[in-house]
């Protein structure tokens, strides 16, 4: 069988990508320049990124200022250029940014004074640990801005709490709104060409005519002819070809995997900036702690699924079996992404519990404590009605028609 041509997803030619890597720098660095600038208003210190108006605004009297707009563009980086960096390579971009690890789940946040740690956004531990200098990373590339506030972030998390009638009645009460954190999120995105190689089965529906016996009402064996499918299997082989482009891979360990995969569609195309500091003005950002190399074998896993579906289309038949499949990867390239999340962290029970809300799409996930007697309540009214039905349904069947006259019983 021939090669397949690429598939939907595939890259523009006209993208930008670079093949020599710039320095590399800490996810937050440059935060340093805007947020430890007085308002030049009031003087406070609440200076930051507003969803709503798209602005720097401050917090305290109002006062805003437009995000400067530059012709700059998100890149597209070259894979393996990045994988040869050597440590002597890296440089940071801020003195002043600290980073600061969770005692309670681990997870590194970094933020610029005059912001304090706080609460970690992940588990709601608060943050004790001494704050240190950041450590260099690989800088963000392009950033996806915040499009919701706290105030619509808040509302969508305790409509989402009350949904369900089995939580407990107070739940809703520990989830506050001051507890509710901005946080931007490492994700990498992959483009790659790919050429497969497989051998296989393609398996063909016929149909043969079957004799059997079977018992009628009178106790009398009958013969019969029926219709049975079955499969004959003939060798296959050939290689596919596909060009993947923006293949997602959350690069944070502090949320669970499959959380932020099912937050997707993050509908950010044509809505990405290239990396600008005054977006992460009083947000805090997560390190990436799924390097680029581990998430590139994760993306290899999601384009894997495609693959597989092009092999079997490119088998065909009725049914289809993969041997083996052998796929090459060139043309490799990334982005290193950071995405607005707005995490609600609280503990119940002593146990901690994680709602996100997709902070541009406003998409919900999360966990949820389940109330023991609402449960055991439901199960015993539940028992009760189908034990009253039963009941009904014997006594109904009892009942003597209703033209019959009820015997009357001599003494």
């Amino acid at each position: 069988m021939g090669a397949r041509p690429a598939g939907a997803g595939s890259r523009q030619p006209d993208r930008l990508w670079s093949s020599t890597p710039p320095p590399l720098a800490l996810a937050g660095a440059a935060m340093s320049t805007e947020t430890q600038v007085n308002c030049p208003q009031c003087g406070s210190k609440g200076v930051g990124f507003d969803p709503t108006s798209g602005e720097l605004k401050c917090r305290y009297c109002g006062w805003q200022k437009g995000i400067p707009q530059t012709e700059a563009q998100v890149e597209e980086l070259a894979y393996e250029s990045y994988l040869q960096i050597t440590k002597d390579q890296l440089v940071t971009l801020s003195p002043e940014a600290l980073e600061v690890t969770c005692t309670g789940c681990g997870a590194e946040t970094e933020f610029v004074p005059p912001q304090v740690a706080g609460d970690c956004p992940f588990c709601g531990t608060h943050l004790s640990s001494p704050a240190q200098t950041a450590s260099p990373m690989l800088m963000p590339n392009g950033i996806l801005p915040f499009a919701l506030d706290r105030n619509r972030a808040y509302t969508g998390m305790q409509t989402w709490l009350g949904r369900n009638w089995f939580c407990p009645n107070d739940l809703k009460k520990l989830a506050q709104r001051e507890g509710m954190q901005a946080v931007y999120l490492p994700f990498w995105t992959y483009d790659a060409y790919t050429v497969s190689f497989y051998r296989g089965e393609r398996g063909e529906y016929y149909y043969e005519t079957e004799t059997y016996y079977e018992t009628n009402e009178d106790g009398e064996r009958e013969r019969k002819t029926r219709e049975v499918r079955k499969t004959r299997w003939y060798p296959a082989s050939g290689r596919v070809s596909r060009s993947f482009d923006d293949v997602l891979i959350p690069a944070s360990k502090s949320v669970k995997y499959d959380y932020l995969k099912r937050l997707e569609p993050w509908h950010y195309e044509g809505k990405l900036k290239a990396y600008e500091p005054s977006y992460l003005a009083g947000y805090k950002v997560e390190r990436f702690q799924t390097d680029l190399k581990a998430g590139f074998e994760l993306a290899k896993e999601d384009m894997e699924r495609a693959i597989r579906g092009d092999v079997c289309r490119d088998i065909g038949g009725d049914e289809q079996r993969i041997h083996s499949l052998s796929t090459e990867y060139s043309s490799v390239t990334f982005k290193h992404l950071l995405l607005p999340i707005w995490i609600g962290s609280y503990r119940y029970r002593n146990k901690s519990y994680q709602v996100l809300v997709n902070a541009r799409t406003g998409e919900i996930l999360g966990d949820r404590p389940l109330s023991v007697w609402k449960i055991a309540l439901t199960v015993l009214l539940s028992a009760l009605l189908i034990g009253g039905i039963v009941w009904f349904i014997q006594t109904q069947e009892n009942q003597p028609p209703p033209d019959q006259p009820v015997p009357v019983q001599e003494p």
